[in-house]
């Protein structure tokens, strides 16, 4: 999906609405953390409509450069 322009791209890096989370299934409870990455890694991704797409990057905050890095943590 077209989302902008390059000077746009920020709109899907990490951190942001659209970056992998809508994409996922609804993740089970009480797994371990080895659970948990298994599960993220044999679960097939969801397909996410156009319109929820666009409405996720429009909705994107942009942060500082660097910011980003800190939301990539595993739960």
């Amino acid at each position: 999906m077209d989302i902008g322009t390059l000077a746009d791209s920020w709109r899907s890096e990490p951190g942001t609405p659209v970056y992998v989370q809508p994409y996922l299934a609804a993740r089970p409870e009480g797994l371990s953390q080895e659970e948990a990455q298994r599960w993220y890694f044999e679960t097939p991704g969801v397909p996410v409509p156009a319109d929820r797409v666009k409405e996720l990057t429009d909705g994107a905050v942009r942060r500082p450069a660097g910011e980003a890095r800190a939301t990539l943590a595993w739960d």
